[in-house]
């Protein structure tokens, strides 16, 4: 019997935990950044809108499947998993997918895998799209990756048709919008080339996710990554700004570039600092920025530019004005993915404290603190 599978990639964006993913290209066309690791060694293949759309079809085949088991109230758990657990490795993987998606999502959203689906002829990613809406019509958002240099071949018509097709949302990893800070992470992207992208896409109607790492410049170019970067924003007004907090990780060439004099990395304080510079600098937009990651040190820095940023440069500044060992019983606390905010520290358990104190009590240099810190952020990246 014939395996009923579909291609399923490792990338996606925290707002698509729930999602459906589904690969329509592998890899990543630049694959050169210096702070990434995500691709490196693999080739950049587009899949054909044939092989996508029987993807398509299985996704529906298991969709259906899955419903067989519905009562009009709920599923038949036993059924469920005698069906599961008949079926190989690989179908299994495609199985719980689909299950996830109808319990968890709804069948609302699918995200476009990997990191520069929008880059794909125009005719193929809109034939998919559309295959896609007709065998899923329940879907409300449909999202991908793309690159601002890739993403400025294609005029506000061609992202009309895009949308037209199906597609509702992008992503970018901006990551800055200082040229220097991006030839220092060897992006491939000028910011330039990301204020056109943005533009287009706002005025075709897509909406539009860019992602910001503070720190990303070091302490040379700090100040100037988060002033150019709210200048870049403030030129797209996208809906979402996504908070990436940057870490030097091993095996990639910042590691290396680090261990120089060329580049200095920012204290965990300090990064929150340029993030609230930044955010300082975000003037007439109705951007929703975002800190929906594990590295970012504030969980709570959210909320809408136009209504919220007093609020927010109020919450990181308080934290700022703590004194030094709150801040750091604090940072131990997040980092060690403790769900607490710095304003509930005194709902942790006591023993729990405790251990988070000796572990200050013993560190013997601002050095040592940061890379204890940066020891567990690295795990998360």
């Amino acid at each position: 019997m014939e395996k009923r599978t579909f291609a399923i990639g490792n990338i996606r964006p925290p707002f698509h935990a729930n999602s459906l993913l589904l690969q329509v290209t592998e890899n990543c066309t630049w694959n050169r950044c210096n702070f990434c690791t995500l691709y490196r060694g693999g080739q950049f293949k587009m899949r054909s809108a044939e092989d996508v759309k029987k993807d398509i079809d299985t996704v529906a085949y298991y969709r259906d499947k899955i419903f067989e088991k519905y009562d009009g109230k709920d599923f038949d758990m036993d059924k469920i998993m005698r069906e599961y657990s008949s079926l190989s490795v690989e179908e299994k993987n495609c199985y719980a997918m689909v299950f996830n998606w109808i319990r968890s999502d709804n069948m609302k959203t699918v995200f476009l895998q990997d990191a520069n689906t929008t880059s794909i002829r125009l005719d193929v990613i809109t034939d998919i799209l559309r295959h896609l809406r007709k065998i899923l019509p329940s879907l409300e958002v449909v999202s991908s990756y793309g690159r601002a240099d890739t993403l400025t071949r294609l005029d506000v018509d061609g992202f009309k048709a895009l949308k037209e097709a199906g597609l509702t949302m992008i992503h970018s990893g901006y990551e800055s919008g200082c040229n220097d800070v991006l030839k220092l992470l060897n992006k491939g992207t000028t910011r330039e080339q990301q204020i056109e992208a943005g533009q287009k896409i706002k005025a075709a109607g897509i909406d539009f996710n860019v992602f910001y790492m503070p720190g990303s410049g070091g302490k040379a170019l700090s100040e100037r990554n988060a002033i150019e970067t709210a200048d870049v924003i403030n030129q797209i007004d996208p809906e979402y700004i996504r908070i990436r907090t940057f870490v030097v990780k091993p095996q990639t060439p910042m590691w290396e570039i680090a261990k120089g004099n060329d580049f200095q990395e920012l204290t965990d304080i300090e990064k929150l600092q340029e993030l609230v510079l930044m955010t300082e600098n975000l003037k007439g937009i109705k951007s929703y920025l975002i800190s929906d990651h594990i590295i970012n040190l504030l969980p709570r820095f959210e909320g809408y530019i136009n209504k919220d940023k007093e609020d927010m440069l109020r919450y990181a500044k308080e934290f700022l004005n703590l004194p030094k060992n709150k801040q750091m019983e604090f940072q131990l606390a997040r980092r060690l993915c403790y769900n607490v905010d710095y304003n509930m520290m005194n709902y942790m358990p006591s023993e729990d404290m405790t251990q988070i104190r000796e572990v200050i009590k013993n560190i013997s240099s601002p050095q040592e603190w940061e890379e204890l810190l940066r020891r567990y952020l690295r795990q998360y990246i």
